[in-house]
C-alpha cells in the first residue's frame, strides 16, 4: 500500500477550551435501547443546492491545532449560535434540528448522531494528519485520490486534508457523510467554505473580495464574520473545479451498505483514505460502521482507514477491542497507531487511541 500526507500551517497554540465540556466526560455518548424510528435512508446532496441555502453572513471561531512535532494549522468553524440564527430566519424553530442544538443528550437513536458537537477524538485525528499521515512520507499526497470521512460533523480531519490540497494544488475527491443532512448544510459545508477562504493568497483574496475589502482571515482574530456573496460562491466553485477537488455530501444511515456505497463515488484505481472519529461507541454502531468502512476499502486496489476512538465507551458498550474483532471478521487488520498527540491519558479522562485499518 502506498499512501502519504504532509500537512503544515502557521505557528499557533491550541485552545483547550474549544471542545464542549460535556465531551470531557466518560459518559459523553448517551444512547437509547428503544427501537425508535427506522434509520434515515442514505441520500446524496447537490453541492450547488446546498450552497444556495447559505445565509448572507456566517459567523465563525477559529480552532488552533498544534501537533506533537509542532506542525500547526488554523481551522475555522461556524459558530453554533449562528446556526441557530439561520434556523430562526428559516422559521424552523419547531424542527428537530433546533431541538437537537439544545439537547442534553449527544445521541438519539435513529434521529441524531452528535454532528453538532466537536468530539475530542476528531482533534486527535486532525493532529495526527498534521504530523504523519498514513505513510509518514512528505511528498506523495497525489497518490491518495479520495478522502472519505464517515460521521463527519464539523469535519475537522477532512478540513486538514482539504486545506492541504488547496495550498498545494492537489486534485482530490473529498466525501463527507453525516447522519443528519442539516449538520451537513449548516455546519460541514460552511466549514469547507471558511477553510477555502482562509487559504486564499493575497492576490486571490483581492480577486474575490476586491482591493478595498480585507480577507477576514488576514488578521489574528479568533472570531469573525464572512459575508457570503454570489461572487464569493462563484469563486469557490470555480476554484474547486480548477483545482480538481470534488466535494460529495451524503446524509443518512450507512447500515444499508449497498445503498450507501452507491452514493459514494469510487473507481478501482482511486486510492482511498477513510477517516472517522467516535463511530464505534456501541456494538450496533461499531458493527454497521465496520461493514461500511471495509466495503469502501474492499472495492479499491489500495485503501486504508484511520479511526479515532476512546478505548472504552462506558455505559454503551463500545470499545476498541470490539472494533478490532469486527474488523477481523470482515477480513481487515486493525492496529493501534503510536502517536504522542493523544488526549485522555493522564488527564483524568478515558484513554483515547488511533486505529489503522487495512484489508488482508
Amino acid at each position: 500500500m502506498s499512501f502519504s500526507f504532509r500537512f503544515s500551517g502557521d505557528d499557533i497554540q491550541e485552545d483547550p477550551d474549544d471542545v464542549d465540556p460535556q465531551m470531557q466526560q466518560e459518559q459523553g455518548h448517551q444512547s437509547s435501547n428503544d427501537a425508535g424510528p427506522p434509520p434515515l435512508p442514505a441520500k446524496s446532496h447537490d453541492l450547488d443546492e446546498m450552497l444556495s441555502s447559505l445565509p448572507s453572513k456566517i459567523s465563525y471561531s477559529t480552532l488552533n491545532l498544534t501537533s506533537p512535532l509542532n506542525n500547526t494549522t488554523l481551522l475555522p468553524r461556524r459558530s453554533l449560535f449562528d446556526v441557530r440564527l439561520q434556523l430562526m430566519a428559516e422559521d424552523t424553530l419547531t424542527t428537530p434540528s433546533t431541538t437537537l442544538l439544545d439537547a442534553s443528550s449527544d445521541l438519539t437513536t435513529n434521529i441524531y448522531e452528535g454532528g453538532y458537537k466537536t468530539w475530542e477524538c476528531s482533534l486527535d485525528l486532525a493532529r495526527y494528519l498534521l504530523d504523519r499521515g498514513p505513510r509518514k512520507s512528505l511528498d506523495d499526497l497525489v497518490r491518495v485520490g479520495h478522502v472519505i470521512e464517515l460521521g463527519c460533523g464539523s469535519a475537522l480531519p477532512s478540513l486538514v486534508c482539504f486545506a492541504y490540497a488547496l495550498r498545494e494544488g492537489v486534485g482530490m475527491n473529498v466525501t463527507v457523510t453525516d447522519y443528519n443532512v442539516d449538520v451537513l448544510r449548516l455546519v460541514t459545508l460552511p466549514n469547507f467554505l471558511l477553510t477555502w477562504v482562509s487559504t486564499l493568497s493575497v492576490v486571490q483574496s483581492a480577486a474575490v473580495f476586491g482591493d478595498d475589502v480585507e480577507n477576514p482571515f488576514s488578521g489574528a482574530e479568533e472570531e469573525g464574520d464572512l459575508y457570503v456573496t454570489p461572487k464569493l460562491i462563484g469563486a469557490f466553485r470555480q476554484h474547486l473545479d480548477e483545482a480538481g477537488i470534488v466535494l460529495t455530501f451524503v446524509s443518512g444511515s450507512w447500515s444499508q451498505v449497498e445503498d450507501f456505497l452507491g452514493l459514494v463515488p469510487s473507481a478501482e484505481d482511486i486510492n482511498t483514505f477513510v477517516l472517522a472519529s467516535e463511530t464505534i461507541y456501541s456494538p450496533e454502531s461499531c458493527r454497521s460502521f465496520t461493514l461500511a468502512m471495509t466495503a469502501l476499502m474492499r472495492r479499491v486496489k489500495m485503501g486504508k482507514a484511520v479511526v479515532a476512538a476512546k478505548r472504552v465507551y462506558f455505559g454503551v458498550g463500545g470499545s476498541v477491542d470490539g472494533f478490532r474483532m469486527e474488523c477481523a471478521e470482515q477480513g481487515a487488520i486493525a492496529s493501534e497507531v503510536e502517536f504522542e498527540g493523544l488526549g485522555g491519558e493522564g488527564e483524568g479522562g478515558v484513554r483515547r487511541c488511533l486505529v489503522e485499518v487495512q484489508m488482508y
